[in-house]
């Protein structure tokens, strides 16, 4: 069966439901005695590619990697939520990405960020080589 048939019968709604991972921030479970897990959520292209804008210096039209990170962790996250206005006044953090900073350290944010590329398609193993 070729890849067009095989793709004319898949259903759907089996693509449209994004790929999520849940991830242990140790330090934290360590921290509370509990586990404290965040769920990571793909992101789409499009909002790849604007946060990737976002991120861009217009003087020396370079591209703040940092940013990116904590922007793609920010979009990606799901639970726990961290617009959460609770969370936010807990540890006074008048926005989500200070929140994101105070909470975490920056191995942990990277660690978060290359799950959400990787479960978005980034990773090494979302196309394979067919070999003859």
């Amino acid at each position: 069966m070729s890849t067009l048939d095989l793709l004319l019968k898949l259903d759907e709604s089996k693509i449209k439901e994004k790929p999520t991972r849940k991830v242990e921030i140790k330090r934290l479970s360590e921290a509370l005695g509990e586990k404290v897990v965040f769920t990571c959520q793909a992101i789409s292209m499009n909002k790849m590619a604007e946060i990737q804008s976002m991120a861009v210096d217009f003087q020396t039209q370079q591209v703040d990697t940092q940013e990116v990170q904590i922007m793609t962790v920010l979009a990606g996250i799901v639970d726990p939520d961290l617009k959460d206005k609770r969370l936010l006044e807990k540890f006074g953090a008048p926005t989500p990405k200070e929140l994101l900073q105070k909470l975490l350290l920056s191995g942990e944010i990277t660690r978060l960020y290359n799950v959400i590329a990787e479960i978005s398609g980034y990773g090494p193993e979302a196309v394979a080589n067919v070999k003859n």
